[in-house]
């Protein structure tokens, strides 16, 4: 079988877990098919869409450089035709027997067109809220407030900023509404609305609004636009109507966790019978349970990329919080800041020199995933507070593998780990002061620790997901691909039973 997996980043360089999944899955199914991966790379020093490709553990890797995305207009964001330009050339290339994307930010959503137009079938992972919200936590960083209900009125201000206001007059959005609003108006401004869009929509840096101005008028000597209502549509709006169209398109979506798929099926309605819950297969041979290093304070711990939605903030003010009150605790922090949030790592820095428990907050800085288990070996309690919904993070599973004991947000994907398997505890998402109880608590008594713990959860091997998912592919390309309901998607704590 020829697989094509598509995606967003791949290691060596990125190391999120989407990208360290789709490595791993795809080096697993090598082992037996032909496989290969279409990965955006993000170099800045390199010139957009330039393309390399690599040959390595098994697979062909096809690169398309894409540092930064274009966010004025906002279409530029999520679409990107020359991106899928060349992804279609790649498929012809390969010819793949079945394509699955895992992500595609970066890569233009007209990629999702080209199964179809080749008459290709289709898998969909979704690894996070991308598909439903342009910053893929569904969390609104204006306020900080979890974005549910959806509110498409809110998503302006929480991607622009205070650039939102200015650009909405400018784009004549106006103060858009959660919902479309259709609007009569005189044909002056119909003209000036329709020459607005051309002037987005149109390619180029200097002939863009000549070319526009031409088009109105076409349209207004034809007399399209007089007779026209002008509808007035939130374009985030717009967005989520665009890719659940054509998501929808696909042959089959999945979801590493049964939140997520729930999520979908009450957002977007997707029919059941075409997203499956299918837990992400782990190559844990990295993950040893080391004994922990020896200690007279109880370490608490996060390792993780250092970015807002990780809630690494709340992390640092409930442990200081906590440690006005005990000398036995230490708080140990592994990870390193992504391009944009160095600002936010040395304001927590600051915070943390001004503390009088200053001497046991530890930044310990980036580290070597394969190093995790010694990582883990150094805090007695791993820390999750992040304050967007989360979906599967891996680093639950190699916490587990460990035997260390975990305290998580009480949302999304992660409060289904702790429900679904009895492992770790939770604190209100987003609340220092309740994860800082928490930490007292344990502190107080770690005869609690162990209680925590209990029977490690069941872990799907990467090599199981890889035969499970070459199974689906077979079944969807022979067309005999039928889902499992519901409820034993449910009862099968993170498994996919396939059915020919």
């Amino acid at each position: 079988m020829r697989i094509l997996h598509v995606t967003h980043e791949l290691p060596p360089y990125e190391l999120a877990g989407t990208a360290i999944y789709t490595f791993n899955i795809a080096r697993a199914q090598a082992e037996q098919h032909e496989v290969f991966v279409f990965s955006r790379l993000q170099d800045p020093k390199l010139p957009a869409w330039r393309q390399h490709t690599e040959t390595r553990d098994g697979l062909t890797i096809r690169f398309m450089n894409r540092a930064d995305l274009d966010w004025v207009p906002f279409d530029a964001s999520y679409s990107d035709p020359k991106g899928a330009a060349l992804f279609r050339r790649f498929v012809t290339e390969v010819h793949p027997d079945i394509i699955h994307f895992q992500h595609i930010v970066g890569l233009g959503v007209e990629v999702l067109d080209v199964p179809r137009e080749l008459g290709i079938p289709a898998v969909y992972t979704l690894h996070d809220f991308w598909p439903m919200c342009p910053m893929g936590q569904r969390m609104c960083y204006t306020d900080g407030a979890l974005c549910d209900p959806i509110d498409f009125g809110k998503c302006g201000r929480c991607v622009y900023g205070d650039a939102w206001k200015d650009l909405a007059i400018r784009t004549d959005f106006g103060e858009v509404k959660s919902t479309r609003s259709t609007l009569t108006r005189s044909f002056v401004e119909r003209l000036r609305l329709h020459y607005t869009a051309r002037v987005n929509e149109t390619p180029g840096r200097f002939a863009r609004r000549p070319r526009a101005a031409f088009r109105a008028m076409q349209r207004s000597l034809s007399g399209e636009i007089h007779h026209e209502q002008h509808v007035l549509v939130n374009p985030f709006e717009k967005r989520n109507d665009l890719l659940r169209e054509k998501l929808l398109r696909m042959n089959l979506l999945i979801t590493p966790s049964a939140f997520l798929r729930d999520q979908f099926i009450q957002h977007w309605k997707v029919p059941a019978s075409q997203i499956i819950h299918s837990a992400n297969g782990m190559d844990f041979s990295y993950v040893k349970a080391l004994p922990k290093t020896p200690s007279n304070k109880l370490r608490f711990g996060f390792m993780g990329s250092i970015i807002r939605t990780k809630g690494v903030e709340v992390l640092v003010d409930a442990f200081l919080e906590a440690a006005a009150e005990r000398d036995d605790i230490e708080l140990l922090v592994f990870g390193a800041p992504n391009r944009w949030s160095g600002d936010y790592l040395e304001g927590m820095k600051r915070k943390a020199l001004a503390h009088p428990a200053s001497e046991r907050v530890h930044f310990k800085g980036r580290f070597n995933n394969k190093n995790v288990s010694e990582v883990l070996a150094q805090m007695d309690v791993l820390v999750l507070p992040s304050i967007w919904f989360e979906n599967a993070p891996l680093t639950l599973n190699e916490a587990a593998m460990t035997g260390t004991p975990i305290v998580v947000s009480d949302k999304g994907g992660m409060l289904e780990f702790v429900e679904s398997n009895n492992y770790g505890c939770t604190f209100e998402l987003g609340n220092a002061h309740s994860l800082a109880r928490v930490i007292r608590e344990l502190a107080a008594d770690r005869t609690k620790l162990d209680r925590l713990v209990g029977a490690k959860p069941p872990i799907k091997p990467v090599h199981a997901n890889a035969e499970e998912l070459t199974g689906i592919y077979s079944s969807l390309m022979q067309g005999r691909y039928a889902p499992p309901s519901l409820d034993l998607q449910r009862t099968t704590r993170g498994g996919c039973v396939l059915q020919s």
